[in-house]
């Protein structure tokens, strides 16, 4: 069931403010935009892009108010949120005004948290909040897990939750949980200059972390479904990433994203967000199936292009690259040196959206069955227009929920990439 409302900003594209989905309510990406399209705090920028003081306090508020009221038309309550996802576009400057008003707005409340610095928002905000809650009727009772042997959280937030089948972990980072320092070190000083690191430390460390959680929840660690992969500096460190990935979780094939954010918020590379099978889930095997389709491309590490569990199927990040040439259609966004290309993103979009049409084919499903996307374009302002509209031509009436944020970098020189969860069929071709 779609969900819109006219009580809450007009979404920005062709998508619903929320999607009820078996117990499950999809939020879309959300900002502090007013009815009347004016932002609480002010703008961050004007309307020929010079930058502009804003308050982040008040934007966050409006952001968190906003959600109140498409949670409310939806015939649930700010209560019933299980995970948040929060992006702001100037970590260093916002967080901690931030992480006030949401300690303010959350109290009492324990969703899951993962908070990450994005280079832009498809309008001139500072803040948005993507949330998933739990569906009006649901008989479901949330379980909150904190645990000793992981960090600390930086915010008002648990480790992770319990609800039905699927266990929820906040954004985890490399950080010790007795020492609090960063193994592999940080990125940064106290001042903030840049400081060298071993991201595959880091990397084994947050995974660690997780493993830790999952466990203390009475989960497996080879239960995890569904990863996003955060990295500050891609062409730095994707590849020694990539190698402690493969050797802690490879042989899970879960589903994962990656992409380079602007900041975290402590001095770290590299934080993981994860999804994993619930202690006690009723799922059965036949019900919990691994997607590998050669017409797809190949995926750039150890992670399959989609993975069944139960009523859901998550789907791995996906661009435009042909499945057969690895040619990007439109070109690449830059040459082997990294210099700057020209490129058409409509023409990525439409590749990126038929290669996730390919992967739900083989599933059994198709484009009409996705509940939840989130978009990842390199470049807002060149690029939103026009991959909007090709958006709209393929998602028009899919009633499907939508964030879209620019970040720095895809792990392959791509202007967009998608993440969706999608309607499994009853009798998926797994």
């Amino acid at each position: 069931m779609a969900v819109r409302t006219d009580k809450a900003p007009k979404p920005v594209g062709a998508y619903p403010h929320a999607r009820v989905y078996g117990d499950l309510l999809f939020v879309s990406g959300m900002g502090p935009r007013g009815l009347d399209d004016s932002i609480p705090g002010g703008p961050v920028w004007d309307s020929e892009g010079r930058k502009r003081e804003y308050d982040v306090y008040a934007q966050t508020k409006a952001t968190v108010e906003n959600i109140k009221r498409v949670l409310e038309a939806s015939g649930a309550a700010f209560g019933d949120i299980i995970d948040v996802q929060c992006f702001l576009i100037n970590m260093e400057r916002d967080f901690k005004d931030f992480n006030r008003a949401y300690k303010e707005c959350f109290a009492g409340h324990a969703p899951t948290r993962t908070t990450v610095a994005v280079r832009a928002l498809p309008t001139p905000i500072a803040v948005e909040l993507k949330v998933i809650a739990r569906a009006p009727g649901s008989t479901i009772t949330p379980k909150t897990v904190t645990v000793n042997g992981a960090p600390v959280p930086v915010g008002a937030y648990p480790h992770a939750k319990i609800y039905g089948d699927l266990l929820f972990v906040s954004g985890m980072g490399p950080r010790d949980p007795v020492t609090n320092e960063v193994p592999g070190g940080p990125i940064y000083d106290k001042d903030r200059k840049p400081l060298e690191y071993d991201v595959y430390k880091q990397t084994k460390a947050t995974i660690n972390n997780i493993r830790n959680v999952i466990a203390a929840a009475g989960g497996r660690f080879e239960d995890i479904l569904d990863v996003n992969c955060f990295l500050v500096d891609m062409k730095r460190d994707f590849s020694e990433f990539n190698r402690a990935y493969k050797e802690e979780i490879g042989d899970i094939s879960a589903t994962r994203t990656t992409f380079s954010v602007r900041n975290l918020p402590t001095p770290i590379g590299v934080e993981l967000k994860v999804i994993c099978r619930a202690p006690g889930s009723t799922i059965k095997p036949e019900e919990a199936s691994i997607v590998r389709t050669e017409g797809a491309p190949k995926p750039v590490g150890a992670y399959p292009h989609a993975r069944r569990f139960g009523n859901l199927l998550f789907i791995s990040g996906m661009g435009p690259r042909d499945p057969k040439t690895n040619q990007v259609p439109g070109g690449p966004i830059y040459d082997e040196a990294r210099r700057p290309l020209e490129y058409d993103v409509a023409a990525q979009t439409q590749s990126t959206i038929d290669n996730i049409k390919t992967v739900l084919a083989s599933c059994g499903a198709s484009l009409t069955d996705v509940v939840d996307i989130q978009c990842y374009l390199v470049n807002m302002k060149r690029d939103f227009k026009a991959f909007n509209e090709v958006y709209r031509r393929n998602f028009e009436g899919v009633n499907c929920t939508r964030t879209t944020m620019a970040i720095r970098n895809l792990p392959t020189p791509i202007g967009v990439e998608m993440k969706c969860i999608a309607r499994a069929p009853v009798r998926a071709k797994l």
